[in-house]
């Protein structure tokens, strides 16, 4: 697996975290994510072989080296003061349609609860539409994950609807829920229902 020696690390601070580009050293990080009962439970992402981790793993450290033409960034949640790994986030830009990006956030069971995910998605929300220059914005989740799914809804994110049971996830049929902002709703300041951090 190759390292980032020669490159400088991208990265995007929150009140509380560091959002920045995983390395090899994060194999262990990785794993513990790939372990943990709702991701294993909820996600749809496949970590569940040493082989499947290291791939994904490296397509984020590919990603990373890139010059130019960046569409996905798989980033690493660390608090900000400690450094401590808190979870796995990225936003994906779609190939197909540049004008649109998935943001995904999956965090430790620690960092649960605490306002963090929230904390995350509003600054995925603000760089997908200021920076990378995105029309809209989305999210999933199982629509088992109730908290997932009121973590976007309280960022300001609509409900667009669910595909019903379109994929076995482990041990059950997965229905997805979707949830979009297009770039009036977050310059009209959607995204603003709570400013602070924990909420």
């Amino acid at each position: 697996m190759s390292g980032r020696e020669n490159f400088m690390s991208f990265c995007l601070p929150t009140t509380r975290l560091i959002l920045d580009d995983l390395t090899a050293a994060d194999l262990t990080n990785i794993q513990a994510i790939a372990r943990d009962p709702d991701f294993r439970k909820y996600v749809l992402i496949w970590l569940d072989t040493d082989k499947q981790i290291r791939a994904f793993l490296q397509h984020a450290i590919d990603e990373a080296e890139k010059k130019e033409g960046r569409l996905d960034y798989v980033l690493a949640a660390r608090d900000r003061a400690t450094r401590e790994f808190a979870g796995l986030t990225f936003i994906e830009i779609d190939p197909a349609q540049e004008s649109t990006a998935e943001v995904g956030i999956v965090l430790l069971p620690t960092f649960c609860r605490n306002g963090y995910g929230s904390e995350i998605l509003r600054e995925f929300l603000r760089f997908g539409f200021e920076t990378l220059g995105m029309h809209r914005v989305y999210g999933k989740c199982d629509e088992l994950n109730i908290p997932s799914a009121r973590m976007m809804e309280k960022c300001g994110l609509v409900y667009e609807g669910t595909i019903r049971e379109h994929v076995w996830l482990r041990d059950h049929w997965r229905s997805t829920r979707y949830y979009g902002m297009l770039a009036g709703e977050f310059a009209a300041g959607s995204h603003n229902s709570s400013r602070d951090p924990r909420a």
